[in-house]
């Protein structure tokens, strides 16, 4: 089973968003997902009760009892465990870091998530565990070129030593919209923006977890260039 924290200092970085929509990108590629909610605000959980689908699983999750939950994951053949954490409680985030194979770092490109980022940075270094930053509600582009923030917030994460995730997700109704069903975008508009972006992102983490000698990474095809997912291969 592969475990994947989600998570960010930071309130309002989209941390559940991103969760249950990886959480649905996962079960359409076939896996038994399982995703924890440990935030207190218990968003995924008001999602899954909108849901009518019987994957992915959404649970409540309780501060040391993770590993607990993990094991029982195990247990029940769960091959994926996406844990949304609790912001700014580190001894929960340590918990989720220590499990996991990769943990995402959601950041919206603006000086009130980058500047706290330091700290998570530390904390699942300490762990010994990998860590990938993922840009969320970035602004759009205008006329093919991104605007200055996001060229900003690229390179201050450069800083931090943690990889970019390929693929970031910008500002798009369609992930509220959707989420309202209880539903992915992707499930909710098959066609979107939104949903190209997401499976795109599911690809590239979908390769880090299973990685497969001569594979390359998935894109979706059928976006618009103009207004395409967040390409973070540009940054440079």
């Amino acid at each position: 089973m592969k475990t994947i924290a989600v998570m960010s200092r930071k309130g309002g970085a989209g941390k559940s968003t991103l969760a249950v929509h990886l959480a649905t990108a996962a079960a359409a590629a076939g896996k038994r997902v399982m995703l924890v909610d440990m935030d207190p605000q218990r968003s995924s959980l008001e999602w899954a009760r909108e849901r009518r689908a019987e994957w992915p699983v959404v649970i409540e999750g309780r501060a040391g009892a993770l590993f607990t939950t993990h094991r029982a994951a195990e247990r029940q053949h769960v091959e994926l465990l996406i844990v949304d954490t609790r912001s700014s409680a580190d001894a929960e985030a340590a918990e989720a870091a220590r499990l996991a194979e990769l943990c995402l770092i959601v950041v919206r490109p603006n000086f009130f998530d980058l500047q706290p980022l330091g700290r998570t940075v530390q904390l699942v270094a300490n762990m010994g565990r990998p860590g990938l930053f993922v840009l969320n509600q970035a602004p759009v582009r205008r006329n093919g070129v991104e605007p200055r923030v996001i060229r900003d917030a690229v390179h201050h994460l450069a800083c931090h030593g943690f990889d970019l995730a390929e693929v970031g997700l910008r500002q798009r109704t369609a992930y509220q919209t959707a989420m309202w069903k209880g539903l992915g975008a992707q499930e909710d508009q098959p066609d979107s923006q939104a949903a190209f972006e997401i499976n795109s992102l599911w690809a590239s983490l979908a390769e880090r977890l299973w990685p497969v000698a001569g594979r390359h990474v998935y894109r979706p095809r059928g976006a618009a260039e103009e207004d395409g997912p967040l390409e973070l291969a540009l940054a440079g």
